[in-house]
């Protein structure tokens, strides 16, 4: 009769198990910030395309008319900023036909009360950096409409500051209202960059409200009132507060956008990114511009008369 010899199969230890888990959790944990890395650096690079896309929208602009669309208006021009006037231009053409630009952004049909269907209130992609961790709409309330990461180039003044101030406003940044009046949006062709296209910018990035009720304004970009635009009177993601007009913001406690009360309304470059802000120059050219830039140089490059031979290349 044969004999049958049974083995006898060994398994993991409690303790061979509980080092494997170790050396897994010490892999994960020296792989997952590369992975954080990598997915920050995709982002940043989809939010670069789409600043892209808004530089390429200003030149077809400017190709059809002659000169850059409208910063912003008030009054008899109607309450608009310059988005609407660029959707033709970054294949958006079913929202400015049905939009009627010869009225006010809050009124139909580019605000319908209480909804979000109007035309300000669609969701465009290239509004949006995907690293931002804001409110996209600004859906509470009854002028509703959505909210976007990318404004233009307001220069080294605060908004609404008259030629008379003291000081008196520098030279001209390529949106602007004729001695701080608002009524009266600035007109600029390529011709009116004396500095060079490539030595002006034409836009940034900015950070959105963390409320979805209309009680805070930045990156509300549809409305002149709102933070559309973006100063160079401080340097990229400073810990100096915005001015944000009175009432019209919140404390976040956030340190990437710190937001005071004033008349006097300001607003730096903010992005998510690390170390700095996606920026669009005149030229159409993208570049990344770092927080610790010095600060004469971004003012220079905040303004397009000024004569001044500072470049964020040099």
């Amino acid at each position: 009769m044969r004999r049958l010899n049974l083995v006898k199969n060994k398994g993991f230890t409690l303790v061979e198990l509980l080092v494997v888990i170790a050396i897994i959790g010490i892999l994960v944990g020296l792989l997952l910030p590369a992975v954080q890395a990598a997915r920050e650096a995709a982002r940043r690079m989809q939010c670069s395309n789409h600043m892209k896309q808004w530089g390429l929208a200003m030149h077809n602009h400017h190709d059809a008319f002659k000169r850059f669309p409208k910063g912003a208006s008030s009054g008899t021009p109607k309450r608009q900023t310059w988005v609407m006037f660029l959707w033709p231009y970054v294949e958006q053409s079913n929202l400015y036909n049905n939009s009627n630009l010869l009225q006010h952004f809050y009124l139909a049909p580019n605000t319908i009360g209480n909804t979000m269907n109007g035309t300000v209130g669609q969701r465009v992609p290239i509004y949006l950096c995907p690293s931002d961790t804001g409110t996209i709409d600004q859906n509470v309330g009854f002028y509703q409409r959505t909210r976007g990461n990318y404004v233009v180039n307001w220069g080294n003044v605060w908004y609404g500051q008259p030629d008379n101030s003291t000081p008196p406003p520098p030279n001209k940044a390529p949106f602007f209202s004729v001695n701080g009046a608002r009524g009266n949006p600035g007109k600029v062709t390529f011709a009116s960059i004396i500095d060079g296209t490539s030595n002006t910018l034409l836009m940034s990035e900015y950070l959105m409200a963390k409320s979805a009720a209309d009680n805070d304004w930045r990156g509300d970009i549809h409305n002149d009132d709102g933070v559309f635009r973006f100063h160079t009177l401080l340097t990229p993601n400073t810990s100096s507060p915005d001015i944000i007009r009175n009432a019209w913001f919140q404390v976040t406690n956030d340190p990437r956008m710190p937001a005071a009360a004033g008349n006097n309304q300001r607003n730096a470059a903010r992005s998510r990114h690390t170390g700095g802000v996606n920026t669009v120059r005149c030229d159409g050219s993208v570049g990344f511009v770092s927080d610790s830039v010095n600060l004469a140089i971004w003012q220079a490059m905040g303004s397009m008369d000024g004569s001044e031979v500072a470049n964020l290349d040099n």
